[in-house]
Parts: C-alpha cells; structure tokens; sequence
C-alpha cells in the first residue's frame, strides 16, 4: 500500500469515526422527578461519545381558548404570570444540576402555548443527533404525547424514549432491531448505527405470522445484515414465526436476550395534531420495559 492509499484510508476512518457519534443530545426536561432519569442517560450517552447536552426545559402556559371574555382574559394574564414565575423557580434547579456537568452544556428554555411548544422543541431537536424524552403514558406522562409526536414527524431526528423511571443501563451492550422493509425501519437503523457500532450483540429481527419464502422469512434481513457487517457489526439475523402479536414477539425476544435497546420504525402519521401512530409503534410506547429507539 502506497503513503496515499494509506493516507486516503486513514482519512477515510477517521471521517468514519467522526460520523458514527453523537456530538449533540438533546433531552427534554419539565421540572418532574423524570428529568433526573433522563438527564442520567444523556450524561451517559454524552461521556459516551464525547457529546454536548442541550437540556430543554418545556415550560407550558395556559391555553387561552379555555378563557373567554375580559374577565378570562384577566384570569389568563395572571396564569400565565404564575406559570413563568413557577418556570422560574424550575429553570434555576435545573441550571443548577447542569452546572456540576461543566461549562459545555445548558439549558434551554422555552415558555409557550399549546400547539406552539411542541413546534417550537422539533425545531430544536433538529440541530441536535439525537433527542431523549420519556415514552408518553397514561402513567402521569401523557401530557406529553403531542410533543414526542412533534419531535418524530417534524424534527428529522432519532428519538432516544424511555420507560417512566427507566433504570441507566450504561453502556447499552445488546441492541435488538425490529426490521421491516421499510424507510422507517432504514432511518431508525440510520439515526441508531453509532449505537449500533458500539454494541456487544446485535440481534436483526422480522416478525411473521407464518412463515414463508425460501428461508421461512428471514431473506428480507439479507441485506441489512450485509449492510450493518460493512460497518463491522456482526448481528445475528432471525426471523420470528409467531402466532402472538408482532409487539408481544418483539418484548419477548428482546427479554430473551436481555436487550439494552429496541430499534424501530416509528409508523404512523400526524393528523390534526392527534396521536395516530400505527399499533406495534404505540403497543412498544406502551409496554416496554427496555428504552426505544424511533425514527419516522
């Protein structure tokens, strides 16, 4: 090999390696005991890979459709005084808690009406690699749902979500993909590969509910498997012939080899604003005990 080959290779990697890593994670934070659980698995994920954490802290103000007349306009003006002077008392603790991480990272705030928050955090969740939130349940989290959904449509991004109280497996050693032939399966694979690369075992998987073609399924993983081997990731390629659901065969599988992380396609679309996700994204948002990787 001639100083140019070498030189151009070296370059090369090392383009590689600057492009499989996350430089900067968002997290949303809203003043809730879960800002902690989030913000422990951004501070692992920014040791990680050397990334910069923008914390943004929602500050939702009171929807003035709910008022109406000059005496809800009145009891408006003074929510939204005491929403901003409660924000005020959330931002300062969690300036405070970011601090101890260093100079590097911050906080920010965005005080604004329904409709026009969860706008205004997709936009900056698409200068960021990635964004961490917490899954939207009914569990105390669902206010939330419009702003996750926002995030996934409108921002471009992969989103990191977690289960309510999610315990910090650090670092994430086995990666269970949920593969279907589809651009939102290639863009979770996409948004996930520094993941990916960094993994221990990483296990491709297919859902069929009855088993077909030459290899009973498994041929639509051909491809990806090859694809993920040249970026040096051996994964183990199954295709999962149940009677259950595809969501119950995709939590079983990943309890089976103690997944670290699920990757999928979020499928769905954004209609009115309403939360109409296709049902093996919304059952995972849902059920699982293990941290999900999406992107639409």
């Amino acid at each position: 090999m001639n100083d140019i080959t070498a030189s151009s290779n070296t370059l090369a990697n090392a383009q590689t390696a600057r492009g499989l890593a996350y430089r900067d994670i968002a997290v949303h934070l809203d003043g809730s005991p879960e800002d902690e659980t989030r913000l422990a698995h951004a501070e692992a994920l920014a040791e990680r890979y050397t990334a910069r954490i923008t914390g943004i802290f929602t500050n939702p103000l009171p929807d003035p459709a709910l008022f109406a007349g000059d005496f809800g306009l009145s009891a408006i003006g003074q929510l939204v005084d005491a929403a901003r002077e409660e924000g005020d008392v959330c931002e300062k603790r969690l300036r405070q808690r970011l601090a101890r991480l260093g100079p590097a990272h911050e906080i920010r705030r965005l005080d604004a009406f329904p409709g026009l928050l969860e706008q205004a955090v997709a936009t900056e969740a698409r200068w960021n690699d990635l964004f961490i939130a917490t899954c939207p349940r009914e569990d105390g989290h669902g206010r939330w749902r419009s702003l996750v959904e926002s995030v996934m449509f409108d921002a471009g991004r992969g989103l990191y979500l977690l289960p309510p109280g999610a315990t910090l497996r650090s670092p994430i050693k086995t990666v269970l993909i949920g593969w279907t032939n589809t651009r939102q399966s290639a863009r979770a694979v996409a948004e996930a590969l520094p993941l990916i690369t960094r993994a221990t075992q990483v296990h491709i998987v297919t859902v069929r509910e009855e088993a077909h073609g030459r290899m009973g399924g498994a041929e639509v993983l051909a491809d990806i498997s090859a694809h993920l081997a040249r970026h040096g990731v051996e994964a183990t390629a199954t295709a999962l012939n149940t009677q259950t659901s595809p969501t119950d065969a995709l939590l079983a599988e990943a309890k089976r080899i103690s997944a670290d992380l699920i990757v999928i396609g979020a499928y769905g679309h954004s209609r009115f604003r309403e939360w109409v996700l296709g049902g093996v994204t919304a059952d995972l948002l849902d059920g699982s005990p293990v941290p999900l990787l999406l992107a639409h």
